[in-house]
Protein backbone atom coordinates (compact mmCIF):
# COMPACT_ATOMS: atom_id res chain seq x y z
CA UNK A 1 0.00 0.00 0.00
CA UNK A 2 1.47 3.25 -1.25
CA UNK A 3 1.41 6.13 0.82
CA UNK A 4 1.55 9.59 0.13
CA UNK A 5 4.14 11.65 1.95
CA UNK A 6 2.86 14.73 4.06
CA UNK A 7 2.54 18.20 3.02
CA UNK A 8 4.18 20.87 5.23
CA UNK A 9 2.03 21.51 7.84
CA UNK A 10 2.93 24.97 9.14
CA UNK A 11 0.87 26.69 12.18
CA UNK A 12 -1.51 29.64 10.78
CA UNK A 13 0.79 32.98 11.29
CA UNK A 14 -2.22 34.54 13.58
CA UNK A 15 -1.50 31.68 15.78
CA UNK A 16 2.27 32.19 15.85
CA UNK A 17 1.62 36.20 16.36
CA UNK A 18 -0.70 35.17 19.18
CA UNK A 19 1.61 33.18 21.15
CA UNK A 20 4.42 35.92 20.68
CA UNK A 21 2.06 38.49 22.03
CA UNK A 22 0.62 36.37 24.84
CA UNK A 23 4.55 35.54 26.26
CA UNK A 24 5.26 39.26 25.82
CA UNK A 25 2.79 40.11 27.80
CA UNK A 26 3.01 37.64 30.67
CA UNK A 27 6.89 38.31 30.28
CA UNK A 28 6.32 41.91 30.53
CA UNK A 29 3.90 41.64 33.48
CA UNK A 30 5.93 39.55 35.50
CA UNK A 31 9.06 41.89 35.09
CA UNK A 32 7.08 44.36 35.82
CA UNK A 33 7.23 43.34 39.81
CA UNK A 34 10.34 44.42 41.68
CA UNK A 35 12.53 44.47 45.11
CA UNK A 36 11.95 40.89 45.67
CA UNK A 37 8.59 40.02 45.18
CA UNK A 38 7.16 36.78 46.70
CA UNK A 39 4.75 36.82 44.13
CA UNK A 40 7.31 37.44 41.15
CA UNK A 41 9.84 34.78 41.97
CA UNK A 42 7.32 32.24 42.00
CA UNK A 43 5.51 33.53 38.42
CA UNK A 44 9.30 33.99 37.42
CA UNK A 45 10.07 30.52 38.59
CA UNK A 46 6.25 29.01 36.67
CA UNK A 47 6.98 30.58 33.44
CA UNK A 48 10.26 29.45 33.45
CA UNK A 49 8.78 26.13 33.62
CA UNK A 50 6.48 26.38 31.11
CA UNK A 51 9.31 28.44 28.40
CA UNK A 52 12.03 25.93 29.04
CA UNK A 53 10.65 22.57 28.49
CA UNK A 54 8.31 23.76 25.44
CA UNK A 55 11.60 25.27 23.85
CA UNK A 56 13.81 21.84 24.40
CA UNK A 57 10.43 19.76 23.61
CA UNK A 58 10.32 22.09 20.06
CA UNK A 59 13.91 21.36 19.39
CA UNK A 60 14.10 18.08 19.75
CA UNK A 61 11.09 16.96 17.98
CA UNK A 62 12.48 19.38 14.77
CA UNK A 63 15.73 17.61 14.62
CA UNK A 64 13.84 13.71 15.54
CA UNK A 65 11.47 14.18 12.44
CA UNK A 66 14.37 15.16 10.57
CA UNK A 67 16.46 12.63 11.05
CA UNK A 68 17.78 12.02 7.65
CA UNK A 69 17.43 15.48 6.45
CA UNK A 70 20.26 18.51 6.49
CA UNK A 71 19.19 21.49 8.49
CA UNK A 72 19.70 24.86 6.81
CA UNK A 73 20.55 27.79 8.80
CA UNK A 74 17.85 30.03 7.55
CA UNK A 75 15.50 28.37 5.93
CA UNK A 76 12.62 25.99 7.65
CA UNK A 77 13.56 22.80 8.03
CA UNK A 78 12.45 20.06 5.34
CA UNK A 79 9.94 18.47 7.80
CA UNK A 80 8.69 20.75 9.82
CA UNK A 81 5.84 19.28 12.40
CA UNK A 82 2.93 21.19 12.84
CA UNK A 83 2.88 22.95 16.52
CA UNK A 84 7.19 23.23 16.56
CA UNK A 85 6.74 26.87 15.88
CA UNK A 86 3.92 27.87 17.86
CA UNK A 87 5.39 25.70 20.97
CA UNK A 88 8.77 27.79 20.21
CA UNK A 89 7.22 30.74 19.61
CA UNK A 90 5.60 31.01 22.78
CA UNK A 91 8.91 28.59 24.97
CA UNK A 92 11.52 31.03 23.78
CA UNK A 93 10.07 34.19 25.45
CA UNK A 94 8.81 32.76 28.39
CA UNK A 95 12.14 31.09 29.06
CA UNK A 96 13.64 34.72 29.01
CA UNK A 97 11.44 36.35 30.67
CA UNK A 98 11.26 33.80 33.41
CA UNK A 99 15.04 33.45 33.69
CA UNK A 100 15.49 37.65 33.94
CA UNK A 101 12.21 38.05 36.46
CA UNK A 102 13.90 35.27 38.81
CA UNK A 103 16.79 37.50 38.96
CA UNK A 104 15.95 40.67 38.53
CA UNK A 105 13.89 39.58 41.81
CA UNK A 106 16.43 37.56 43.34
CA UNK A 107 19.88 40.07 42.86
CA UNK A 108 18.38 43.35 42.86
CA UNK A 109 19.30 45.66 40.02
CA UNK A 110 20.43 43.95 36.22
CA UNK A 111 22.29 45.61 33.96
CA UNK A 112 20.56 46.02 30.28
CA UNK A 113 22.71 43.56 27.98
CA UNK A 114 21.64 40.54 30.57
CA UNK A 115 18.63 39.92 28.71
CA UNK A 116 20.85 39.83 25.53
CA UNK A 117 23.51 37.73 26.59
CA UNK A 118 20.90 35.01 27.89
CA UNK A 119 19.19 35.55 24.24
CA UNK A 120 22.52 34.39 22.73
CA UNK A 121 22.92 31.49 25.01
CA UNK A 122 19.79 30.32 23.94
CA UNK A 123 20.17 31.39 20.30
CA UNK A 124 23.96 29.06 19.96
CA UNK A 125 22.53 25.93 22.13
CA UNK A 126 19.91 25.89 19.19
CA UNK A 127 23.20 26.47 16.84
CA UNK A 128 24.88 23.97 17.93
CA UNK A 129 22.40 21.29 18.64
CA UNK A 130 21.72 21.59 14.34
CA UNK A 131 25.58 21.94 13.90
CA UNK A 132 26.13 18.37 15.72
CA UNK A 133 23.12 17.47 13.91
CA UNK A 134 24.72 18.41 10.44
CA UNK A 135 27.54 16.68 11.47
CA UNK A 136 26.42 13.48 12.54
CA UNK A 137 24.51 13.72 9.28
CA UNK A 138 27.37 14.09 7.27
CA UNK A 139 28.91 11.39 9.02
CA UNK A 140 26.71 8.50 8.27
CA UNK A 141 26.55 9.45 4.62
Amino acid sequence: MATQPHGQSITPAWKVFTAIGFAGVVGAAVTYFRDGCTLAIIGGMVILAIGLPLTVWSILRMLRENRGHRLHWWRTPPVNPRNVDLSRAVGIPTTIFGALTIWLNTAGSAPWWLAAIFTAILIALFGVTVAVHNIRLSQRT
